[in-house]
């Protein structure tokens, strides 16, 4: 084979191999730039997911708190009037304290049903049926035991809250 023939072939053959190997490392940094826009977004993703959990899980902590506040307000309503006039809840909350209980009970399922943790949907849940049970208790005793229990379910929900807020803080 003539040496000019060997030439222009080993040319075109480097030519075709330094091709083939640009082709190939271009494929494998465009591989890695897809995993690292794609690690990217799950990341982003789960921190806009924790962030989200985060704010739901304070708002429901407050709505709870605020939510057994008005209960306990509600509660001294009927107290005072028991003993005034003898008859226990005989008479209508204020709408202030009536329209707030709706509101903070309808918050609170509202927060609660967006949040990731069963235990924490049980309590808030739990907190809403107790704090119901002390407005519709047929006596002072009742009453007495209801708002007790929804202090103690309340203090529970927010324990657990906190547990899993830290978790996430951890996670960040």
């Amino acid at each position: 084979m003539p040496n000019w023939l060997a030439t222009t072939m080993s040319v075109i053959a480097g030519g075709v191999l330094t091709m083939l190997a640009a082709w190939l490392g271009d494929r494998r940094i465009t591989e890695r730039d897809r995993e690292r826009r794609s690690d990217e977004r799950r990341e982003r993703l789960v921190t806009r997911r924790n962030d989200f959990q985060r704010e739901t899980l304070l708002a429901l902590q407050e709505a709870s708190q605020k939510l057994l506040r008005n209960t306990g307000a509600s509660h001294h309503q009927d107290v005072i009037a028991y003993r005034t006039t003898g008859k226990w809840q005989r008479q209508q909350s204020t709408d202030d304290l009536s329209n707030d209980f709706l509101r903070l009970t309808t918050e609170t399922m509202l927060l609660a049903s967006r949040v990731r943790d069963d235990e924490v949907r049980g309590l808030a849940d739990r907190l809403r049926t107790e704090a119901s049970a002390v407005n519709f208790s047929i006596d002072e005793s009742e009453a007495e035991s209801c708002i007790t229990a929804a202090g103690d379910t309340q203090s529970a929900l927010i324990q657990r809250i906190g547990e899993i807020v830290r978790g996430l803080d951890e996670a960040d």
